[in-house]
């Protein structure tokens, strides 16, 4: 997954999130939209379907699954 993507990512409740990952002047949170230097965008750059990664957090590292990566058209 690379800057651009949307990502629907599932965490360890199988609660699942969508984010885009976008520029720092161009992310908007309210949007779904996060910067490629935040903590869940540098999780997910790289990652897969399928892959499990580790998100850092404030309260302590949590798994995430990357469950749909779509590019813009």
């Amino acid at each position: 997954m690379f800057f651009g993507a949307t990502v629907t990512y599932a965490n360890e409740d199988d609660t699942e999130k969508t984010v885009t990952i976008r520029g720092v002047d161009e992310a908007d949170l309210s949007r779904g939209e996060v910067s490629w230097i935040s903590p869940i965008a540098r999780a997910l750059l790289k990652a897969r379907v399928g892959d499990t990664v580790e998100l850092r957090t404030p309260s302590g590292p949590t798994t995430i699954e990357v469950v749909r990566i779509e590019y813009p058209r």
